[in-house]
């Protein structure tokens, strides 16, 4: 029944990063959807003329539109998902691209982050997330378990057999990635958010984010969804939101929705993001592929 996947990316990737990877032909295709976006939400094209809370916003909404480019590209080589999956905001994305929510909507879900990093502010908390490499999900929750507390740290995302990421109070995350590089990992390092984007906590920095998604009007996905939390196959709009409602405080396991995907019969696996930021950290069996911007 699935044999196509189509996989997005969270937010992470620098625009300049983005934008650099895009082919002449959709090059001005985003500067359209740039415009059109920024003008509506009130953002400048130059980062440095924007707040430093709409700087941030900025760059992933860039990301966004980014996905909606290559999206357009691949349906319009005839690339047709069967299913697809969001890893982080790449639910926002898939939401957008799939038809749940409008483009506009997927846009404003993502502008609700600034309420979630100004409440952040003014309650003085530090947080922050970080990338382990070298250690899987069990490994690393081996080594951490006995160290930290739920409320100081949690595992964010189990991404493949090697790579993972960390989030929780910003002094727990630099000890535990100086406890792994201790321990053998091959990189570890902060991503000097300062959120914890996947930790309970943020249920409580982000609810104008959450009341947002859930005031938003969702329609029925063109094409499945597997969720990233419990690996059920969502097909409804109100599932859909409960994705985007759980999105901000949940932990992922990204590496167990591919092992899902590959149960499913999925053998073709298509990064939508424009710098191949999924193929990094996914992995598939032999018999499988995972196919970038740059294979098409």
């Amino acid at each position: 029944m699935y044999r196509k996947a189509f996989l997005f990316n969270g937010i992470g990737s620098k625009p300049e990063k983005l934008t650099v990877k895009l082919p002449p032909e959709l090059t001005d295709r985003f500067m359209h959807y740039r415009s059109e976006a920024f003008g509506r939400l009130g953002l400048h094209t130059e980062p440095e003329k924007n707040a430093p809370f709409d700087r941030k916003v900025a760059e992933w909404i860039i990301s966004l539109i980014c996905d909606r480019v290559v999206f357009e590209y691949y349906t319009g080589k005839g690339i047709i998902p069967d299913i697809g999956a969001g890893y982080s905001s790449g639910i926002v994305s898939i939401s957008g691209c799939f038809g749940a929510v409008s483009h506009e909507c997927a846009q404003d879900i993502i502008m609700m982050n600034r309420a979630t990093m100004r409440c952040i502010e003014e309650k003085g908390a530090g947080l922050d997330m970080g990338a382990v490499i070298g250690f899987s999900h069990s490994e690393l929750s081996g080594l951490l378990r006995e160290r930290f507390t739920e409320e100081e740290l949690v595992i964010g995302s189990g991404n493949s057999s090697f790579h993972t990421m960390i989030c929780g109070q910003a002094e727990a995350v630099e000890k535990a990635l100086e406890l792994c590089r201790r321990e053998g990992a091959l990189k570890a390092f902060s991503l000097g958010t300062g959120l914890a984007y996947h930790h309970p906590v943020m249920k409580e920095y982000s609810k104008e984010y959450i009341a947002f998604c859930t005031a938003a009007e969702y329609s029925a996905p063109a094409y499945p969804v597997l969720s990233v939390f419990d690996r059920g196959i969502m097909t409804e709009g109100n599932r859909i939101m409960k994705e985007n409602q759980l999105n901000v405080y949940t932990p992922i396991r990204w590496d167990l929705a591919m092992k899902k995907l590959e149960e499913l019969g999925v053998t073709e696996f298509f990064d939508v993001s424009a710098d191949s930021a999924v193929s990094r950290f996914s992995r598939v069996s032999r018999n499988c592929r995972i196919y970038t911007l740059e294979d098409v």
